[in-house]
């Protein structure tokens, strides 16, 4: 059994309020389909919105991720040269 969605509802009203109760078989069937199919775009352009703005919020958590990752290797490649200084400073010097 098919459940009744508040969207065929909304059609429904809609459907009666643009045509009118006397409305051809016909006429009806496809209005209730170019709403539906309308309904139907809209979720789908909703979830495609949804999916580029999690791609968008991982990429920029990627991207930060790959900045602090490229600094510490700059940190790591300098390191001896800081740690040369730092010792040169408790070095006794004659």
């Amino acid at each position: 059994m098919k459940k009744k969605l508040e969207t065929d509802a909304v059609i429904e009203n809609l459907i009666v309020a643009t045509l009118g109760e006397n409305t051809s078989a016909r006429q009806y069937h496809v209005y209730r389909e170019n709403l539906r199919a309308l309904v139907r775009l809209a979720k789908s352009e909703q979830v495609v919105e949804i999916k580029t703005n999690v791609q968008k919020l991982a990429g920029a958590i990627e991207a930060h991720s790959a900045r602090r990752r490229a600094k510490a290797i700059l940190l790591a490649q300098r390191l001896p040269d800081l740690l040369e200084q730092a010792q040169q400073q408790f070095e006794f010097k004659q």
